[in-house]
């Protein structure tokens, strides 16, 4: 009873930091670029023809009723507007549905060269937001008795249950076939989005990303490319900040990766922040691929969170009926055969990503 009393007021503590005016971060995904429209609107398109990407993140499973996570999207390039188009849906369920916050966003980037092989591409995300709780389902500290029984809460209603906003983000990114980089800036509208009345706004959120990689085996006509990648994320909101930072090794069809989530320097309130480790392995099957992780807790929390299981698929598809074969995980694109494709547009002819 008492563990079940403690995971209950370590939930509690979780939702009502969304309810108050503490300041709320977004949800993010381990496997970083599997999710790369989510990660940013620069991504969107870059793929050759449409691709489809699912992720999936259970966080905490040894504690019921905490986070999960989806994310969907659907881009597609045309290649004679230089541009990508696409959707984003992402959904985030916080205590088993206590506490809701979904968005649908409509998102855009451009592409234009710098140089024969490196290239430019801004990116914005209009996006439609819903934030909403259930109060039926929660359980207030002053519902818990001594012996563990539940009683009548003294807290009164909400003055609202739900809220629904517009809000954008505005990217960049410079990549070439070895390196990428890249910035983005969310949460450009502010809204009040407190079910009290305290105001609650969700801040501005940065991300810089980026990353290198190097080809131990370039890929040719009778053998598949075998290539390591270096790749890091930094995120900051409000007083928030997260790095992860780790490497890939991809040899046709698998792909393993090892990364680390903390921030070990300089951390808030002059802390350190040793969050998890992480596995990821994956599979390449064509035009289809999948992938798995787990987050290994290195905090206080090891031993009674259950880390973080997450699952991704994203399927590749081209209007040419014609699938080039994959890349694994990391944005890097394979050199094509010619620089200009015609006098409208400049993409390279062979675009193997993801």
């Amino acid at each position: 009873m008492k563990e079940v009393i403690r995971h209950i007021v370590f939930l509690l503590g979780v939702i009502l930091m969304g309810l108050s005016n503490i300041r709320a971060q977004d949800p993010t995904f381990s496997q970083v670029y599997a999710s790369p429209v989510y990660l940013s609107p620069s991504f969107t398109g870059l793929t050759d023809g449409s691709r489809i990407a699912l992720s999936y993140r259970d966080q905490w499973p040894g504690i019921p009723n905490t986070y999960s996570t989806i994310s969907f999207s659907a881009d597609h390039f045309f290649d004679q507007y230089n541009s990508g188009v696409g959707l984003v849906f992402v959904r985030d369920d916080q205590g088993g549905g206590q506490l809701i916050t979904q968005n649908i966003g409509l998102v855009y980037a451009y592409e234009f060269p710098i140089s024969h092989s490196i290239y430019v591409r801004p990116g914005l995300n209009f996006k439609y937001f819903e934030r909403k709780i259930d109060p039926a389902s929660l359980l207030w500290g002053d519902q818990i008795g001594p012996e563990g029984d539940i009683l009548a809460s003294a807290i009164g209603d909400f003055e609202k249950e739900s809220y629904n906003k517009f809000d954008a983000a505005a990217s960049a990114m410079v990549y070439s076939n070895d390196f990428w980089g890249g910035v983005v800036v969310d949460h450009l509208i502010k809204s009040d989005l407190g079910f009290t009345d305290i105001e609650s706004t969700i801040p501005i959120r940065t991300t810089v990303y980026g990353g290198g990689k190097y080809r131990f085996r370039k890929r040719s006509r009778n053998q598949d490319e075998v290539s390591a990648s270096l790749a890091f994320m930094y995120r900051m909101q409000d007083d928030f900040q997260q790095l992860d930072m780790g490497s890939y090794w991809y040899i046709n069809p698998f792909e393993l990766g090892l990364w680390y989530r903390g921030l070990p320097i300089g951390g808030s309130d002059g802390l350190t922040n040793n969050d998890a480790i992480i596995f990821i392995v994956g599979f390449n099957l064509g035009s289809v691929r999948l992938s798995y992780s787990y987050d290994l807790t290195l905090s206080d929390l090891a031993g009674h969170s259950g880390g973080a299981n997450e699952f991704s698929l994203i399927y590749r598809f081209s209007t040419s009926g014609v699938n080039k074969s994959p890349r694994g995980a990391i944005p890097c694109s394979e050199s094509g055969s010619s620089w200009m494709r015609n006098k409208t547009s400049f993409r390279k002819n062979s675009r193997t990503l993801f």
